[in-house]
């Protein structure tokens, strides 16, 4: 075989066969660490719930852990979060609860307590809750992180597209001890349904992978058959 490459399309081919490569090696990467973080909370998932306090003190080690919290829902404090819901058949408008929860050791919490139609939220007094020290059960959670298509939050009606903590205790006046909110895992005072929140991680990166080392082995076909078609690439017999 003889072979006489083209130096200066040599030099860029193989530039950019090292960037696909390595896009295709970073992809497989990222695909391992998606796996790690998925199975972190499928582990923290199955864990016993435990007292809030003791969670929040662990850190980012808290997010979706089950814990308990006691306290009290603070009245006035609450805003709908937009989330329509499809999953009884053909959408039905509806928003989530977020109230805020005066923990009884101390500190200030968001929780979710559930899911709540349209028609509830215009016909119900919510302000007019419970006072008494309630113990909630349920998953905290990170806060969601608006796109750039996230309509704005109407602090009017306070209602809010995203559930973000930190935007919402900021409308409130309150001040957080945590942005994770705690979604509730069972009725907290006979209304909103729990609802919980879909964990919605893609994991594409493997597909992303077998694409770029594709594009790879393309770009690599076609140099070799460039070079083949200008009898600069022979193969003796």
């Amino acid at each position: 075989m003889t072979f006489r490459p083209l130096p200066i399309l040599t030099v860029a081919t193989l530039v950019a066969l090292a960037i696909l490569i390595s896009l295709g090696v970073w992809q497989l990467q990222r695909r391992a660490e998606k796996h790690a973080l998925l199975d972190q909370i499928e582990t923290r998932a199955a864990a016993a719930p435990a007292p809030i306090e003791i969670l929040l003190a662990t850190g980012d080690y808290a997010a979706h852990r089950r814990a308990t919290a006691q306290g009290t829902f603070i009245a006035g404090h609450e805003v709908f979060v937009f989330s329509p819901r499809s999953d009884r058949g053909p959408t039905v408008q509806g928003y989530k609860l977020v109230s805020a929860f005066a923990l009884a050791s101390g500190g200030t919490i968001l929780v979710d307590r559930g899911w709540v139609p349209a028609e509830w939220r215009e016909g119900t007094d919510v302000s007019a809750q419970q006072t008494e020290v309630l113990e909630i059960e349920g998953v905290l959670r990170p806060s969601s992180r608006p796109s750039t298509f996230t309509p704005p939050p109407d602090l009017t009606k306070r209602t809010f597209f995203q559930r973000d903590a930190a935007v919402i205790g900021k409308a409130l006046g309150l001040s957080l001890t945590t942005t994770l909110v705690l979604e509730a895992t069972a009725k907290t005072d006979g209304g909103p349904e729990p609802l919980p929140s879909a964990i919605n991680i893609p994991d594409n990166h493997l597909s992303y992978a077998i694409t770029w080392f594709s594009l790879a082995l393309v770009l690599l076909v076609i140099y070799l058959r460039f070079h083949y078609v200008r009898e600069r690439l022979k193969f003796r017999r």
